[in-house]
């Protein structure tokens, strides 16, 4: 990927030359911790033309990937927040009653610079990854033998959640790419799903549920563009729209809206993420109310507790959600999506050791989740306590 610049404009020593025009903004503190926090990152570890370190070799390419991509969401991601910050406040220093003209030109400098930064970095994971799918089209033999032969794999492999967001994330970086889908659920436990580019969903769907024994799913094309997922199905499965997000999530990806179509392409169904939020239990002052029988008594406080910190997050969140809406940046709203996939990921009510798993690993690697933490307000933390405690207690 090409390495990002920090433009001149975003630094101190840039205004410092500028004879007083920032005097009074209160935005050279801001200034110095992200150049500070740019140069922290390798770029040269992340220019271009990095795929050529792994030659030939697959398992080295994939390793390769993961390395620098774990490297830019700890050190370059949070730098997107960061100048969205830096924007935001210059834009508030503007506005203050005391500005003169030429602090105005600065701060409008200052926000556009800041904008196209933020725009710039959060694209460098596509980026990363785009290069990454380059590099892995041109071994075909590598990628295939990698998937296996489909219906002559085990439930296991072909259920293995690793499998599953790799080729999730190669329908991202690719809208016009298809993969086969197999969907089983049996209404009471987590729904599974297995996706594979050669074999038919139909023959997988035949596979997992002789070895699980689950006789309803469904199955067909899956393809994502943006934050859309769209299946095509052969088959239709009640409720598909909504239960398919929790194997997705539990597989560390992240979508927004899911399109349900027929093999002529007519809609059957569809669950807009935004509608399907649930209700923030903290803002409007009432408890979670939990079935009897459903979790320990003794858990119940921590239930309580969770109801609290959770609506303390979805407060914050939003919050920062609508600093960047001010901004009307065209990338604006995609960013606000995000964070709003992150309202719908933090279960109103985990009472199972297995729903509290999910929101732990969740919470450890989702990047809008560390970002907000590390610049805006840390959520993560008390998120995470709670659910500790909440875990034992379930588990006694």
């Amino acid at each position: 990927m090409p390495t990002i610049a920090l433009p001149a404009e975003l630094t101190k020593s840039f205004w410092d030359k500028k004879k007083g025009q920032l005097d009074g903004a209160g935005l050279d503190d801001a200034l110095k911790a992200l150049q500070k926090k740019h140069e922290g990152v390798d770029w040269p570890k992340l220019a271009e033309g990095w795929t050529k370190a792994a030659g030939k070799d697959a398992a080295k390419l994939k390793a390769l990937y993961e390395t620098l991509d774990k490297l830019y969401r700890v050190k370059a991601s949070p730098l997107k927040l960061e100048a969205t910050s830096l924007a935001t406040a210059a834009d508030k220093a503007a506005k203050a009653k005391d500005a003169a003209k030429p602090r105005k030109d600065a701060c409008a400098l200052i926000i556009k610079e800041a904008t196209a930064y933020a725009k710039a970095v959060g694209a460098g994971l596509e980026a990363l990854e785009r290069e990454f799918n380059t590099a892995l089209k041109a071994l075909p033999q590598e990628e295939e033998a990698d998937e296996g032969e489909g219906e002559d794999e085990p439930a296991n492999a072909l259920l293995d959640p690793g499998r599953l967001l790799r080729q999730l994330k190669l329908c991202k970086a690719d809208p016009a790419r298809q993969v086969f889908f197999a969907y089983l659920d049996n209404a009471k436990d987590d729904p599974l799903l297995a996706a594979h580019p050669k074999t038919k969903g139909r023959m997988m769907m035949a596979k997992i549920s002789k070895d699980v024994g689950i006789k309803t799913g469904s199955f067909g094309l899956l393809s994502i563009d943006g934050v859309q997922l769209k299946l095509v199905v052969e088959k239709k499965y009640g409720g598909l729209v909504k239960r398919i997000r929790i194997p997705i999530k539990k597989c560390g990806f992240r979508i927004g809206k899911v399109l349900l179509v027929d093999e002529k392409g007519e809609t059957l169904d569809q669950d807009d993420e935004d509608g399907a939020d649930t209700p923030n239990t903290a803002q409007t002052g009432t408890q979670p109310s939990t079935p009897a029988g459903t979790i320990k008594p003794g858990a119940l406080p921590f239930l309580q507790a969770w109801a609290k910190v959770r609506g303390d997050a979805v407060t914050t969140l939003k919050g920062v959600a609508k600093e960047i809406a001010e901004l009307k940046d065209p990338e604006s709203a995609k960013a606000v999506i995000e964070i709003s996939a992150v309202v719908k990921n933090l279960t109103v009510e985990p009472t199972s050791p297995q729903q509290i798993a999910e929101l732990v690993r969740y919470l450890d690697k989702d990047d809008v989740v560390l970002d907000v933490s590390e610049f805006a307000s840390d959520i993560r933390t008390p998120l995470l306590k709670v659910l500790a405690q909440l875990h034992k207690a379930v588990s006694a």
